[in-house]
């Protein structure tokens, strides 16, 4: 009897122990589901910063050959106005 009561008891201590490792295993499921969650949200803010950027790459780009063409034509007509002034002060 005393060795029945002896194995039993073992038995519970082991069970005793397996339950603990399902509540920690449970503990560490829930931990790495919200890992995965934050690190889900953080992607999708990543994929809109990146959007974001190319917006503005783009728009950066379209203003400066903007830019340039008004450079260009600013210089154009300074030019032409050089030569007109230096056109009549000849003559």
């Amino acid at each position: 009897m005393d060795d029945l009561s002896r194995r039993l008891d073992q038995i519970d201590s082991k069970l005793d122990k397996l339950s603990d490792a399902v509540s920690r295993l449970a503990m560490i499921e829930e931990r790495i589901t919200h890992q995965t969650t934050s690190l889900t949200r953080q992607d999708e803010r990543l994929d809109e910063q990146d959007k974001r950027i190319r917006q503005l790459e783009f728009l950066s780009s379209r203003r400066g050959v903007m830019l340039n063409y008004v450079e260009r034509f600013g210089w154009l007509v300074l030019t032409a106005a050089i030569g007109l002034l230096s056109y009549f002060l000849r003559g």
